[in-house]
């Protein structure tokens, strides 16, 4: 386990991944994919500015609905301090490797 995952663990990971922010991680996934491989005209690219708004919601209220006030808050603090293209690699990675 890197360092990332151990410190973000130890502030409430797996309690705010929760089935609706894998939903959201899978369909961003997709859609990345199919925004990076279609052709000159890109209709996935709005579709994935919406899931990846989602997803930002979708954490931040599952923080607030998983953790405490203070939990949630130190998790928060984590967290910002990746920038949000880190956040989705990270939960990529994460969803992929809690998956198998």
């Amino acid at each position: 386990m890197d360092r990332q995952t151990l410190m973000l663990e130890l502030k409430g990971l797996s309690q705010v991944m929760n089935a609706d922010v894998r939903e959201l991680v899978y369909k961003r996934q997709a859609v990345s994919t199919l925004a990076d491989e279609y052709e000159a005209v890109n209709p996935f690219h709005d579709m994935l500015d919406h899931l990846e708004s989602d997803l930002i919601h979708a954490i931040d209220r599952s923080i607030h609905e998983n953790l405490s006030r203070e939990a949630g808050s130190v998790f928060a603090d984590q967290w910002h301090q990746m920038s949000v293209h880190e956040q989705f690699q990270y939960l990529e990675n994460y969803v992929r490797g809690v998956s198998k």
